[in-house]
């Protein structure tokens, strides 16, 4: 049955005032007249089917409720109404037809039919529908239902100031710890997330309560909010209502995530351009990011002001720490109004106070806002001053809550004024993958890491981390580190560099001596070496160990260094550190350090090759009498140099073991190696083939793996005699840890063994389906072949989006252009893949010719990008 004139009229004028508003959004017009105009347009629309079906009728109203009850309207935003009725019965006919109609508006509508008594009754039992109530707006119908309304829903009874206090902010609490308490994710919910719109209505919903208005003027009036507490709270509600607004639109539907495409499409089309530095969306986002520091501000001074307001009904612990400041029942207050402005040392001296004691000590809502009251005297004279600066080197050596400290210094705005640097990156943002956490969030969660590494219980998880910082002298010249090592970002050329200028002037306007002061810089200048070299150098070559170690120098360079680089890993992704980067970063630190303290020149890459072999044949002897050296001389040759160069002794012994027990003319050789036992949070799965070459087995096999769920990380290759090949898969699970399951490890041995019996491997699975995360920050695939005029290899670079399968599809295309693949190494960054190949032609020409590079690169290069 179609619709009839009346309804599609109505539906039609809602389109256009839809229509016309959003033309007006993009004219950049005032966003609070078009959120309240367009509550208006659907309050006509409403009114006018209202009366169509309730002309001249008593005992019913009709009432907005939730968003649309404050008139606070965005395109997608649902409609909530309350249908209120003395007996419901009487007119459930007319309340049914005018629903019906209302659906047909092809508009979201949450609705209720209640009395007075059930709203009551639903308000009582449920936070949220007492939210909603509270809220209310009249529209139309019987207004003498308000008042009686009003009356019941504001007995004090019906939730009491306190208990509705407790409640909203135990929901603010549930919410927050839905997004790990953290307002800076990649893609924020506008909405929900920490310093969202949500957490707006909380600090509003909770002054209603007890004030009895949600007017921000009147909430300073009443000394609730600061002049500046209100402008924080009405821009940035302004700012995300503009987000909201401009979302709702372009999506056509409610949408409250902010998806990467979404970010940098609103950050073009609200005008934000690019700098020489900074891109539009990271402009956007930065703003962004710095008006949900300032709401969570406020929201979190609103509910500590209400909590403290209950505490002083009792009667107050006091305890005095000086002439300046006292604990009121364990939070830090001063004891004078102006005494920052009389003393502005004191603001720095208030956090070394509370990073004396042991006990987490908060801030009483008074002494924050007299801080910031004062923040503005910290200026140049200021961080010259000797006082200052002593003070600021205390709080870094200071015993405990250093990390807490830092983080209230830097909400408060303290950090940023004395260090002019670090409040440039607060807020700052990196469009990709790899950084989940702006600039600033991650340079606390790095020296909150290079805290926890001193505590015990790191000895389980980082064992070495927490005997470098354990041996370390001077803790703060490494906290300083951290500060420092990416506040260059942002302002163009080698960030690295940048944060070592900053680095030495602040160390040397606060008195460090040369040693540390060098320390220091270098510290911040190499703090991507470790990663660098052990993620893309072949750091099982002696040569490059000791390349490494002659940068480094000392032990104890080498201590700070493996500290800030395991800190700052673990800061920028929790996802990059895993057992195999847990692997490379030990084995680096060990062979670093044996070199370090050897007074002779170390081995080469022969020496340790012989050591090994030496080594392993004693056991073997020792193990097997009637031990075959020639065959196990043979089988070792098929293994090639860096098998032993990647493994211990008794690894070598086993694998050599199973291959001595192994038919030379039987099935392929299957192997895996024995789970780590030593560290749970080190490790990775090695997997062994020795077989007859084939040109898509290494791509097959790397398909087999990555349909049991597992990622490999590494890959070594070495062709063997007789027209075989031996390979060596190093992989993680899904958690980035070896596989240790004993079904699971038996299902890996199968699979692979399936795949190889097979006389044509499918290579099918190698483009899987790709994630809209990484469609959405695909980056042009990058990829250079380097060949030297007298070496048969050439080393293959890439770097691409990453995606399901994206090695097996390259070792098809390898295997299309007649390449072979020595050697891979798969490094993983967010949305970003680095990976180096050592390849050689099939047919033994050389690499090196121009021609021949460009031809490779480019057919590389147009394959990965039409993948994805």
């Amino acid at each position: 049955m179609g619709l009839d004139a009346k309804t599609l009229q109505r539906r039609q004028s809602l389109t256009d005032a839809v229509a016309a508003l959003e033309a007006r959004y993009w004219d950049n017009e005032p966003i609070e007249t078009l959120v309240a105009e367009l509550a208006g347009s659907f309050d006509r629309i409403i009114a006018d089917l209202w009366h169509q079906h309730f002309a001249n009728t008593t005992g019913c109203a009709l009432f907005a409720v939730g968003g649309y009850g404050r008139a606070e309207l965005h395109p997608g935003s649902d409609i909530d109404i309350l249908v209120l009725a003395e007996k419901s019965k009487v007119h459930r006919e007319a309340i049914e037809a005018f629903l019906r109609d209302l659906f047909d508006l092809n508009i979201e509508v949450g609705h209720s039919v209640r009395d007075i008594k059930t709203c009551v009754r639903e308000c009582r039992a449920d936070i949220t529908v007492a939210t909603a109530l509270f809220e209310r707006r009249f529209l139309c119908g019987d207004d003498s239902l308000t008042a009686p309304l009003a009356k019941a829903l504001g007995h004090p009874k019906v939730w009491p100031v306190e208990d509705f206090f407790v409640a909203k902010r135990d929901e603010q609490v549930a919410r927050h710890r839905h997004y790990d308490h953290v307002d800076y994710k990649l893609e924020p919910n506008i909405k929900t997330s920490p310093g969202g719109l949500r957490d707006i209505q909380t600090t509003l919903w909770v002054c209603n309560r007890r004030y009895g208005t949600t007017n921000i003027d009147e909430l300073v009036t009443l000394g609730v909010l600061t002049a500046n507490e209100a402008r924080w709270l009405k821009d940035g509600r302004r700012f995300l209502w503009w987000v909201r607004y401009g979302l709702h639109a372009l999506a056509g539907r409610k949408e409250d995530q902010l998806h990467f495409a979404r970010q940098r499409e609103l950050s073009q089309r609200l005008g934000f351009m690019d700098t020489e530095n900074k891109s539009a969306v990271e402009l956007f986002m930065q703003h962004y990011y710095r008006h949900v520091l300032a709401l969570s501000d406020v929201n979190d001074i609103v509910l500590q002001h209400f909590q403290e307001s209950s505490a002083a009904k009792k009667r107050p612990k006091l305890e005095r720490l000086n002439e300046r400041f006292q604990l009121i029942n364990g939070r830090l207050d001063i004891l004078e109004p102006d005494v920052f402005l009389r003393q502005p040392s004191a603001m720095l001296e208030m956090f070394l106070l509370m990073a004396q004691r042991q006990e987490n000590i908060s801030v009483r809502v008074s002494a924050i806002r007299a801080l910031r009251d004062a923040v503005h005297l910290i200026d140049a004279d200021f961080r010259c001053n000797v006082e200052n600066c002593r003070l600021f080197l205390s709080i870094l050596k200071s015993p405990y809550t250093v990390v807490t400290q830092l983080t209230r210094m830097r909400r408060y705005g303290v950090l940023g004024r004395y260090l002019p640097a670090f409040g440039d990156i607060v807020g700052q943002m990196q469009h990709d993958l790899f950084h989940i956490y702006t600039v600033d969030a991650h340079t606390m969660m790095v020296i909150r890491n290079m805290r926890r590494f001193r505590y015990e219980h790191a000895l389980e998880t980082f064992p070495i981390a927490h005997r470098c910082v354990k041996s370390i002298p001077k803790g703060e010249l490494l906290y300083i580190a951290g500060l420092f090592h990416d506040i260059g970002k942002g302002r163009g050329g080698d960030h690295s560099e940048l944060g070592a200028e900053d680095a030495k002037l602040f160390c040397q306007q606060h008195g460090l001596n040369e040693a540390d002061t060098a320390l220091v810089c270098w510290l911040v200048r190499q703090h991507l070496y470790m990663s660098s070299v052990a993620q893309n150098r072949d750091i099982y070559d002696p040569e490059v160990v000791a390349d490494f170690a002659a940068e480094v120098k000392s032990q104890m360079r080498l201590d700070y260094l493996y500290a800030l680089t395991v800190a700052d890993i673990n800061a920028t992704n929790p996802n990059l550190w895993n057992g195999w980067r847990a692997t490379l970063m030990r084995h680096l630190y060990a062979e670093t350090r044996r070199v370090l303290r050897a007074n002779d020149e170390p081995m080469d890459r022969q020496e340790s090759v012989r050591a090994f072999q030496e080594s392993a044949m004693e056991q073997l002897h020792a193990q097997c009498t009637d031990l075959d050296v020639a065959q196990l001389e043979a089988i070792w040759q098929d293994l090639g140099e860096d098998f032993f160069l990647r493994h211990t002794t008794r690894e070598i012994v086993s694998i050599s073991q199973e291959l001595l027990a192994h038919p030379i003319d039987g099935e392929a050789f299957v192997a895996i190696s024995k789970p780590d036992t030593d560290s749970v949070e080190e490790g990775a799965t090695k997997i062994y083939v020795l077989d007859q070459d084939r040109s898509n087995t290494f791509a097959a096999i790397v398909v087999t793996l990555s349909q049991l769920g597992l990622t490999v990380v590494d890959a070594y290759i070495n062709k063997a005699s007789d027209n075989r090949y031996f390979d060596m898969f190093t992989v993680l699970d899904s958690e980035g840890a070896e596989v240790v399951d004993p079904a699971a490890r038996r299902s890996i041995l199968r699979r692979v063994k399936d795949t190889l019996a097979d006389p044509e491997p499918s290579t099918s699975g190698a483009g899987l389906r790709v994630s809209r995360r990484l469609k959405e920050l695909k980056i042009p695939a990058s990829v250079t072949l380097i060949a030297e005029p007298h070496d048969h290899a050439a080393v293959l670079n890439i770097t691409a989006s990453d995606r399901p399968g994206l090695l097996a599809t390259i070792a098809l295309v390898l295997v299309e252009m007649g390449l072979e693949i020595m050697s891979a190494r798969i490094t993983t960054l967010g949305e970003r893949v680095e990976d180096v190949f050592v390849v050689v032609s099939k047919d033994g020409e050389s690499l090196h010719s121009g021609q021949k590079c460009y031809d490779i690169e480019q057919t590389i290069r147009q394959r990965l990008d039409q993948a994805i």
